[in-house]
């Protein structure tokens, strides 16, 4: 099972996903802000696999995933955007982003995802 860190500013979003993720045995670490995200990074076993809101107050995803690629371990983070708008799928161009997941979205499509992506090592890295 993935371990993950869930960055969701909006509280009911954010405990509904942490109880789906938690029931199907996966680990969560939820954070209602991006700068409470980067902060967990720095600290020893922060998970590889982040569910990022993409618009959020103060710190949006955006900003998250440009101090993401300005840290030195950047190659072992995988990055799930959730967002309501549909023109943001060419962000799947940007480092760490393997996927784009819409919001609304079924709990299946994030259990997909996770199973696709959620797996401790990151693929072509050492």
């Amino acid at each position: 099972m993935a371990e993950v860190l869930l960055v969701e500013d909006d509280r009911d979003v954010r405990e509904s996903m942490v109880d789906i993720l938690e029931a199907e045995g996966h680990s969560v670490t939820a954070m209602a802000s991006a700068l409470a995200a980067l902060s967990r990074l720095e600290q020893p076993g922060a998970p590889a696999l982040v569910l990022l809101d993409l618009r959020m107050p103060g710190m949006g995803g955006l900003s998250f995933l440009n101090a993401l690629q300005a840290r030195p371990d950047r190659d072992r983070y995988r990055v799930i955007l959730m967002s309501a708008d549909r023109s943001v799928g060419h962000l799947l161009d940007a480092p760490s982003v393997v996927a784009v997941l819409h919001k609304p979205f079924e709990s299946s499509q994030l259990l997909e995802l996770l199973d696709a992506h959620g797996g401790n090592e990151v693929s072509g890295t050492s």
